[in-house]
């Protein structure tokens, strides 16, 4: 008998409002912040031809790198799991305390603590 109602959410259902292909809004505001750095990074001085062509450079591979953590999905079936959020939940459990369980003792027998002891 049913005690109340079931819902069912397909898997690729994201919180996330998408605003373009898979790119949320918060994707786009760090997609944002990382260009502002690279024009921030381009307007510092030295401005030789060669050093601002230098830094440009580096712009676009690190908007390139920002673009790509934000665009791959570690699990191809499922398009709601972000790079991000797989390595977060990866250091969180890494950080986390396990549980570690001890092997059941049979009765009357003693552990190895207690033999060392006894002698």
């Amino acid at each position: 008998m049913k005690k109340g109602k079931e819902f069912i959410f397909p898997e690729n259902v994201d919180k996330d409002y998408g605003i373009w292909k898979d790119y949320t809004l918060k994707d786009f505001g760090y997609a944002t912040l990382a260009g502002l750095i690279g024009l921030v990074f381009i307007a510092i001085p030295p401005y030789g031809l060669i050093l601002v062509l230098i830094k440009i450079v580096i712009v676009v591979l690190a908007m390139t790198v920002v673009m790509a953590i934000l665009t791959i999905r570690p699990v191809s079936a499922r398009k709601n799991i972000k790079v991000r959020d797989h390595f977060n939940m990866k250091r969180r459990y890494t950080n986390s305390q396990k549980l570690f369980y001890l092997k059941a003792k049979k009765r009357g027998e003693l552990s190895e603590i207690e033999k060392d002891q006894a002698k």
